[in-house]
């Protein structure tokens, strides 16, 4: 384990080291104070609305080192720009590391591809959403203080972009060996323009990489000049029934995905994963990370090994078991894609299926036409839910529907049914863990004890 001198700091953002040197060196990083962990230096960064110097006493009092800002501070480093400073640690932090790297980017399934790869390759990752620029740095000091630069050493980093440019700054950042992209589809297009415009900006990461991974969904948005150039290092990966090239320009890739009671198995390269949702999503996700493995020279059976105990993050299609009521947690985002995803996971489930959806933010123009579209996906439901203005389309487009402009927990729980399944999937804005919270917290009530959670790769 490396530590992390105050005066490293000092030297690279050009200030003198009379205030580090008073200071004890750090064991990590952090600029959200809720994350401090003991040791490390915490980067109080000004924001919109308030500043982070308001939470030094907290970052202190959870065992910061010390605080690193542009506001002096008894027990800081003071900085002219702890971002920037934050970022050119990351930089510092990249070029010692000499394992393989490895980008995930899509407009759906890239958080469960990374905990999925992470699992399978034993390797460390980005932690929760940590997929922008300041996020990523810390995961890449976060190696780098850990002693994960050796060649054998593999970092998973999940990238995540919202405008158009912000995936050049991520590459540039993390300067990934391996590239995977899991899916192309319309997300975040108010600061991408279109689907088009989302293909466009995701492949960015694939410049330069040594191999690439492509689901076959997302294959076809490749331009001819962008399949010359990955020629001879391009895997394309899906279950069966997917389209995939017949040509010379890329690898495949296939995998079959079986359903069973309550949950299904993944069947590749000779191997049986035991998954714990009938998710041909999650399949197809274990196989791209079973893929990479193979690649990089990892046991296969040890690989799969690890995949069935994988677990995904919280509110990533996680399974809940309320006594006679199978909770689906999906609400840490949302997009067409993605609730598509989750409704066919839905569907092997027990009936009767409900859905608790919240707006797909951040759509555009297409905003009502793709929310109108979800009727399509929802009539095979028993009950339906929309919650949020951009729902309403959806709520004409269902008649069945039970629409609700804004959340109302109070309503909400008093729609939850006692068995069966039910889904509850929204943008982060719309912030429905909130129900998926209080449902949890009222069988824990209850019953005097959590709820459980199937065996396999878990979601």
């Amino acid at each position: 384990m490396r530590s992390l001198p105050a005066t490293l700091l000092a030297e690279l953002s050009g200030v003198p080291a009379t205030e580090a040197r008073a200071l004890p060196s750090a064991r990590g990083v952090a600029f959200h104070s809720a994350r401090v962990r003991p040791g490390d230096a915490f980067f109080a960064l000004p924001g919109a609305s308030s500043h982070g110097l308001r939470y030094a006493d907290a970052a202190l009092q959870a065992g910061a080192a010390f605080i690193v800002s542009d506001r002096p501070h008894p027990r800081g480093l003071t900085v002219p720009d702890p971002a920037r400073l934050l970022l050119q640690l990351g930089r510092v932090a990249r070029a010692a590391l000499q394992g393989p790297v490895i980008g995930v980017t899509g407009s759906a399934g890239k958080t469960s591809t990374r905990a999925l790869l992470a699992a399978a390759l034993g390797a460390h990752a980005t932690r929760g959403n940590f997929n922008t620029p300041l996020a990523l740095a810390q995961t890449l000091v976060e190696a780098w203080l850990e002693d994960r630069t050796g060649a054998h050493d593999r970092l998973v980093l999940e990238l995540g972009i919202d405008h158009t440019g912000e995936m050049d700054e991520l590459v540039e950042l993390t300067r990934p060996t391996l590239g995977v992209v899991t899916l192309i589809a319309p997300a975040h297009l108010d600061g991408l323009g279109s689907v088009e415009g989302v293909a466009r900006e995701k492949f960015k990461l694939l410049t330069g990489v040594r191999h690439a991974w492509v689901s076959a969904q997302a294959y076809p948005f490749l331009t001819p000049a962008q399949r010359a150039a990955l020629q001879g290092r391009l895997t394309v990966y899906g279950l069966d029934g997917r389209e995939t090239p017949t040509g010379g320009e890329a690898k495949r890739v296939t995998g079959h995905f079986a359903s069973a009671a309550g949950g299904g198995a993944l069947h590749a390269l000779g191997l049986r994963v035991p998954l714990a949702l009938p998710s041909p999503a999650l399949a197809e996700n274990a196989l791209c990370a079973l893929a990479v493995a193979a690649h990089l020279g990892v046991d296969p059976a040890a690989a799969a090994a690890r995949l069935q105990g994988a677990v995904l993050e919280p509110g990533r299609l996680q399974r809940h078991q309320l006594g006679a009521l199978t909770l689906l947690d999906d609400a840490y985002n949302s997009n067409p894609a993605s609730v598509r995803a989750a409704l066919t996971a839905l569907a092997a489930l027990p009936r009767p299926h409900t859905a608790v959806l919240g707006d797909m933010l951040e759509l555009g123009a297409a905003s009502a036409e793709l929310h109108r579209a979800l009727a399509e996906d929802t009539a095979a439901l028993d009950a339906v839910v929309a919650v949020g203005p951009a729902m309403r389309a959806l709520a004409e487009a269902d008649p069945r529907a039970v629409y609700l402009e804004a959340f109302d927990l109070e309503a909400l729980l008093a729609l939850v049914p006692e068995r069966g399944t039910l889904l509850v999937k929204g943008s982060r804005g719309v912030r429905l863990e909130r129900l998926t919270e209080a449902l949890l917290r009222r069988y824990a009530e209850q019953h005097d004890k959590p709820p459980e959670h199937p065996e396999g790769a878990r979601g």
